[in-house]
């Protein structure tokens, strides 16, 4: 069973660029022109909810930028070639436009790193091992050997007690015996510039999964150390979540969002995208079939991110996308009422346990129907079938009938998964459905992805 979350890997990132399914592409050329256009210190915080793509939209930004630099560039030809195509309608733009300044990109995963002892190391090691070409790295080479070799081919200058005081006990000042450590990381960078590009850009993901310690670290030692005019660095956060972990370092009362105004220069927001063709993608082409409408539905109610969305509707294609499409396979007295509850029922009730656990609990329980009634209420195709089947042929024509459909579905809701709303506890009718307590266990069953009506393919 193939996942359908894409890992950014640079084959995967430069396809995303030349399918651009979700129409972001016009986005990240702004991202890299905002980039561009920076002429000293910038700091730029890109703020948007786990799970939404801002890793593969920060390294298809890398992308461009390094595909439009000249003077150093670790692509090949076809994948320059293929990056510019994809922004080909950009290109054919006015000249002085689409011509950018030489930059040198380094992408940080902060979470990957945050064991380190200090940030400035792992940080400096990323930006050598991005700048550098074809370097054979030695498994039986000491680090500390690798990063002096890595920086004398670049800066044709030996810093290896820079390197070697890092890993002291207290690496900061150590350093500060010797030589500031902010001149002297200026120096480091001006020298890997040269020939290389007029800036650096770097890209810094995954920071609010960090833990709160490193974090805070990684953002004062970038901002007392990084000093060179010549550097932007590009976060990709969610701000709300590292505002909470600001708040886990320095204590509740703490003002997060002022103390990170001190070093994002800008807070841009990635923006949205269309999602039309990225349903397609992931296999949700029928909207019209009740399944897919629901799943689709239970998608934007939750406002689910990308990420969030290929486990979704992953779960729902194993769960019960089969018999959702095919009554034979139910087997049961009310094939075609049960089918609709498969199509309906069964989507939300995964959309809900992914979520909110506790108002899924309350949910099965009988306790909680606003799921059901919310998400129902949001599609109108959805609803009407609903009518056609909850009320009875006489109470749709009967103009003095007072019933509402909210209210029809509430009993509904209850004759499911309340063993005290079904007569005598085992038999519940409304309009042309009629429910029994095997209707919950196999709602339940399918839920469970453990059952006879999974799809494992």
């Amino acid at each position: 069973m193939k996942s359908l979350e894409l890992e950014p890997t640079k084959e995967n990132i430069i396809e995303t660029l030349k399918n651009n399914i979700l129409d972001r592409n016009k986005d990240v050329w702004y991202l890299a022109r905002l980039c561009d256009a920076q002429e000293g210190k910038c700091s730029i915080a890109l703020n948007a909810k786990w799970g939404s793509g801002k890793t593969f939209f920060v390294k298809q930004t890398k992308l461009l930028i390094e595909a439009m630099n000249s003077s150093f560039n670790t692509l090949s030809d076809k994948e320059q070639r293929l990056i510019k195509e994809a922004f080909s309608s950009y290109l054919q733009r006015k000249k002085e436009t689409t011509k950018f300044l030489p930059q040198v990109c380094v992408y940080y995963d902060a979470w990957n790193n945050d064991n380190d002892n200090d940030p400035i190391l792992s940080l400096i090691f990323e930006i050598v091992r991005s700048s550098t070409v074809d370097y054979d790295f030695k498994g039986d080479t000491s680090c500390i050997n690798i990063l002096s070799n890595l920086v004398d081919v670049v800066t044709g200058r030996n810093v290896k007690a820079f390197f070697q005081s890092l890993q002291g006990t207290d690496p900061l000042m150590k350093l500060k015996e010797q030589k500031e450590i902010h001149i002297m990381v200026e120096e480091f960078l001006n020298d890997l510039l040269l020939d290389r590009g007029t800036r650096l850009v770097i890209f810094i993901d995954e920071l609010d999964r960090c833990k709160p310690s490193y974090a805070v670290q990684l953002l004062e030692r970038i901002k007392h150390y990084f000093t060179n005019d010549k550097i932007t660095f590009v976060f990709s956060v969610n701000l709300e979540e590292l505002q909470h972990t600001i708040r886990h370092h320095y204590g509740e009362g703490f003002d997060a969002c002022r103390y990170l105004d001190r070093f994002f220069d800008y807070r841009v927001s990635l923006p949205p995208t269309d999602m039309t063709q990225y349903y397609q993608e992931i296999g949700l082409r029928h909207t019209s079939h009740l399944y897919e409408a629901t799943c689709k539905t239970v998608m934007d109610y939750y406002s689910f991110g990308l990420r969030e969305m290929n486990k979704y509707y992953r779960m729902t294609r194993v769960a019960a996308a089969k018999p959702a499409h095919n009554k034979q396979i139910l087997r049961f007295a009310d094939e075609e009422g049960l089918q609709l509850l498969f199509c309906v029922i069964v989507p939300i009730m995964l959309g809900v346990q992914m979520a909110d656990i506790h108002l899924y609990d309350a949910f099965i329980n009988g306790k909680d129907s606003t799921p059901l009634l919310e998400i129902l209420k949001a599609n109108k195709y959805l609803s009407e079938k609903f009518r056609d089947y909850l009320f009875t042929q006489s109470e749709l024509v009967d103009n003095r009938n007072l019933t509402t459909l909210e209210h029809k579905l509430q009993k509904m809701y209850e004759a499911i998964f309340l063993e005290s709303a079904r007569s005598d506890g085992n038999h519940a009718i409304i309009g042309k459905l009629s429910f029994t307590r095997q209707t919950k266990e196999k709602l339940m069953r399918a839920v469970s992805m453990l059952s006879q009506y999974a799809s494992y393919e």
